[in-house]
């Protein structure tokens, strides 16, 4: 694991030596071995599904936001009173002018309740998505460009991290799917003229997928699911690239260390860099994602030409801003949660750690102690480098 590294775990792109390491060409007593702790595989996957579900409850509002925008102006079918059910096709009016005038409106008539839909169905999402997204990442990139060992600063070309990147991303898109489109149609659901879309009146995320599966059946549940991926694939591609890249490079030329501004930074340029590769691909998601069961039939080229010919090509492009709005901070949210995260685990067994090895060797008949004295026999001084190695565990 070394992409999305902590200060007390430098890895993929840490520089950062320890002055005592025997391997730092400053080290003053080649004998001191300083082993740093990684965090397990099942550790990994926890934090990489938790961090993001923490930024997801900041972030979810501007989410909402981008739905509604990337759907109106949409050919949408309804059925007219008085004209025995029959089925019309008419145009989802544009009702919100930009993303400040869509939060407005939608805080003013729904209040918060109305920003925060599709929250649960968000946070599994973000969970399902990101331990194959984030959790999977550095494995697949060391089985790539193995390191030579734990701590090294990779020297992986950026091609191997766009491999290692959209194989995450395709994993997450798929076990994403069905929470992603429940999510759009509790976000997208709204009552009087700040009607968008097709409107679903689902109860909840229980309700929704009880309903749907039982009027349209389970592959419902993975309808758009082709352009997820390829959202998913580019978008991850684009993001873990660029953020790895900046990380190594401000670290190995710039001598900056690992920290939560370097996250800062490094993952509000990766998420610009995401926004401009996944916006076409998300708005046509949103508007399958949407549709009703009797329309079908359309396929996913079938949608991107209707949205060339009927809006013009600069409608990939809408919400836009709302889209980096909320890229950006969740994106940021989820590498400093992450590190965060990693901190904790790594430090608290660090400290437990510390405490063992004091209770196990005395301060005066540690076999460390006993090795710094001159008289010393070497078999006391493998002990004590042991035995300081378990402390740095």
């Amino acid at each position: 694991m070394n992409t999305f590294t902590t200060k007390s775990t430098p890895l993929l792109g840490g520089s950062e030596h320890d002055p005592t390491d025997s391997r730092s060409p400053t080290s003053p007593n080649k004998n001191h071995i300083v082993t740093k702790r990684e965090l397990t595989q099942l550790e990994n996957f926890a934090v990489s599904a938790l961090a993001p579900s923490m930024a997801v409850l900041f972030t979810n509002p501007f989410d909402t936001v981008k739905v509604r925008l990337q759907l109106q102006g949409e050919f949408v079918k309804s059925r007219e009173p008085g004209r025995n059910g029959k089925e019309v096709v008419r145009v989802s009016e544009k009702v919100y002018k930009s993303s400040l005038d869509c939060l407005v409106k939608t805080f003013r008539h729904e209040g918060i309740r109305g920003l925060q839909k599709g929250l649960f169905p968000a946070i599994l999402k973000e969970s399902s998505k990101n331990i194959f997204r984030l959790g999977l990442y550095d494995p697949i990139l060391n089985a790539l460009h193995p390191l030579n060992y734990p701590g090294e600063v990779s020297t992986a070309p950026a091609w191997k991290r766009m491999i290692a990147g959209a194989t995450c991303g395709a994993m997450g898109a798929i076990s994403a799917n069905p929470f992603e489109l429940i999510k759009t149609r509790l976000q997208s659901h709204s009552s009087g003229a700040l009607a968008v879309g097709n409107q679903y009146a689902y109860k909840g995320t229980f309700s929704a997928l009880r309903t749907i599966i039982t009027n349209d059946g389970v592959k419902t549940l993975y309808r758009g699911s082709m352009i997820s991926i390829a959202r998913s694939m580019f978008g991850s591609a684009a993001n873990l690239t660029t953020y790895s890249l900046l990380k190594d490079h401000a670290r190995s030329n710039w001598g900056v260390q690992d920290g939560v501004m370097l996250d800062m930074m490094s993952s509000l340029v990766s998420a610009f860099v995401s926004v401009v590769v996944m916006n076409p691909m998300d708005v046509v998601r949103i508007r399958l994602y949407n549709r009703s069961s009797q329309s079908t039939s359309q396929t996913t080229l079938q949608s991107c030409r209707h949205i060339l010919t009927t809006e013009g090509p600069l409608a990939f492009y809408k919400g836009f801003s709302t889209h980096f709005m909320r890229i950006g901070p969740h994106f940021t949210l989820t590498f400093v949660f992450l590190g965060m995260l990693k901190r904790h685990l790594i430090e608290g067994s660090s400290q437990s750690s510390s405490k063992t090895s004091h209770i196990l060797f005395p301060k005066d008949e540690s076999p460390a102690a006993s090795s710094s004295s001159p008289s010393s026999s070497t078999p006391s001084l493998a002990a004590g480098v042991i035995a300081r190695r378990e402390e740095q565990i």
